[in-house]
């Protein structure tokens, strides 16, 4: 494997773990009542320092140099703690409302970032990457609009429309469907870091 390509592997291992702290605030601020997209008070300090880290790196990250050996046993460590911060806050069969909610609004603003991040890497190493991924910019804004007016509408103490309620019933699916996707995201993580 190239030089390169072993360090966009890295980039995106940084890009999926800041992604997932982004799902656990998401969540948290969800289950409390608050706008998903919005810091709050209860934010808890050790996940934004987590965040933090993680993004440093990512502004911090040289194509020509990736991550060093201690970088990357660090991005280990902290893709551990995040795994059972996320896993945590993932949804069971029979979660409340509220819980749904927040389940689908952490995911959204997840896949959000990992997008967004997708379109800095390709910029860093491969323009029509980049481009690619542009296209899924209003798409990803779409699901994240819809899901914080969801989640507005249930912190009112307003009930959903059938339509909305059908479409959440859709994505409780999709998310008990694909929880070994957690596993192996984090997987993925540890292996590109190690490449």
């Amino acid at each position: 494997m190239e030089i390169a390509e072993r360090h966009q592997w890295q980039l995106n291992a940084l890009t999926f773990l800041y992604a997932y702290t982004q799902y656990v605030l998401v969540h948290e601020r969800v289950m409390a009542g608050l706008p998903p997209d919005k810091p709050a008070e209860l934010d808890k300090p050790r996940m934004l320092r987590l965040a933090k880290v993680v993004d440093d790196m990512i502004l911090d990250f040289r194509k020509e140099d990736g991550l060093t050996d201690l970088e990357r046993r660090r991005v280990i460590r902290l893709a551990r703690e995040i795994k059972s911060h996320v896993r945590e806050k993932w949804p069971l069969r029979d979660a409340s409302l509220t819980e749904w909610i927040a389940s689908a609004a952490a995911h959204f603003y997840c896949e959000e970032h990992i997008n967004n991040g997708y379109v800095r890497m390709g910029r860093v190493f491969d323009p029509d990457m980049a481009d690619r991924f542009l296209e899924r910019v209003e798409f990803c804004r779409g699901q994240t609009v819809t899901i914080t007016n969801y989640a507005n509408k249930v912190a009112d103490g307003e009930q959903l429309t059938y339509g909305e309620t059908n479409q959440l019933g859709v994505w409780k699916e999709d998310a008990i469907a694909h929880l070994d996707n957690l596993d192996s995201d984090f997987g993925d993580i540890k292996m590109y870091v190690e490449f």
